[in-house]
């Protein structure tokens, strides 16, 4: 889960000085694979009912090749902006494979009492590929060229793909009985209160979340920080994150899901308020509310397929999933632009961050409203399915 898709999303920014020098695109020509990425995401339901029909490991061989011949692809791409754009539309859709629709549901089939903390540990690794990776690419693209970079970024894929399903072993993924209605597809998930109030949650959540990730190097410069005092504060928003995702996954083990669920996602809501002018924007209410924006992108992390496998099953969870995944990338294309146009028209986020400190508290509250999710797992016997 390190090394696919999600590695890929902070990484990409590496490429993009070297396809302007190179064939001449301009940033907006680059920037319009925001339109691949939302197209492939709203096909991740479809792509989680297929693995849950298939099963998880043929979906993840399938998806980590296919991710790593589009890494191959694109080291050989001659220059065409829509072939860029084509092959962009399709590392996404195969990567989203490669991430946290296959694998956590091998993480919460292995797992059930100690489910969160299992998926908190798996989730943080990405943590430690994002730091390590940029510095290293940055070496190979010096060094031998962005192509280079590709191959590197496709080989990795597939050597950690191949490790994961090893360590994985040949036992059968099996299918605890969840603590709520046993929901066997996505269609019968659909008819469902609590699957929708997850769902509308996370979309809620990831609006403000989305935009501060988007312009958070310019909110923190503009409330007067040097280029260092930035970074030193995304570093404090990249260790939230780490911490958020480490502390959720401890406490759904041990607490009520729906009441970890409300805390983790409304606590971002103070975040957004000391992030605003109006409050001040002092350095250090700058840095406590980024800190805690990114207690939220920890969490969620956790919290997704925590609840769906522990509420509905796992029978239909990889189709859940996406769903849950394909509501996270229009929640984070919806703040980005909320962000952005709201700068545009009043100078300021304030506008933006008081909108987003409303999400994330109704995002909370649509956790909040679960209810049964915090009872303890059933013992009955797990049922095999086809791995």
């Amino acid at each position: 889960m390190a090394t696919g898709l999600s590695l890929f999303a902070y990484v990409v920014s590496l490429f993009i000085r070297h396809y302007a020098a190179e064939f001449g695109w301009s940033r907006g020509e680059i920037a319009m694979t925001a339109i691949a990425t939302l197209s492939a995401g709203l096909l991740a339901p479809a792509l989680g009912r297929l693995a849950d029909r298939v099963g998880t490991r043929p979906m993840i061989v399938a998806c980590t090749v296919g991710y790593a011949l589009i890494c191959g692809a694109m080291a050989a791409q001659p220059g065409a902006i829509w072939v860029y754009y084509v092959l962009y539309f399709l590392l996404v859709l195969f990567g989203i494979g490669t991430g946290s629709l296959t694998w956590t549901r091998a993480v919460s089939a292995g797992f059930v009492r100690s489910r969160g903390l299992a998926l908190s540990v798996a989730l943080t690794l990405l943590t430690f590929s994002a730091m390590a990776m940029p510095p290293i690419l940055h070496i190979v693209i010096e060094t031998h060229g962005w192509r280079a970079a590709w191959l590197v970024l496709g080989g990795l894929a597939l050597a950690a793909g191949a490790a994961g399903l090893l360590l994985l072993g040949p036992q059968p993924i099996s299918e605890p009985r969840s603590i709520g209605a046993e929901v066997s597809t996505l269609r019968e998930a659909a008819r469902i209160p609590a699957f929708w109030f997850t769902v509308i949650g996370m979309f809620l959540i990831n609006i403000p979340s989305g935009g501060i990730m988007n312009q958070m190097a310019a909110l923190i410069a503009d409330r007067g920080f040097t280029p260092s005092q930035t970074a030193q504060a995304m570093s404090a928003f990249a260790f939230s994150v780490f911490l958020g995702r480490l502390v959720a996954g401890v406490c759904l083990d041990r607490f009520p899901t729906e009441r970890v669920a409300f805390v983790s996602m409304a606590a971002p809501a103070i975040g957004c308020m000391l992030l605003t002018e109006a409050l001040g924007g002092g350095a250090a209410m700058v840095v406590a509310g980024i800190a805690l924006a990114g207690l939220s992108q920890g969490a969620e992390g956790d919290i997704g397929p925590y609840v769906v496998a522990r509420r509905f099953g796992l029978a239909a969870f990889s189709g859940m999933l996406g769903a849950l995944g394909a509501a996270t990338i229009m929640g984070t294309a919806a703040g980005a632009f909320l962000f952005g146009r709201s700068f545009d028209a009043t100078g300021g986020y304030d506008l933006a961050l008081w909108i987003g400190a409303a999400a994330f508290l109704a995002g909370a509250i649509c956790y909040l409203a679960l209810g049964g999710a915090s009872a303890p797992p059933s013992s009955a016997r797990p049922r095999a399915r086809r791995a």
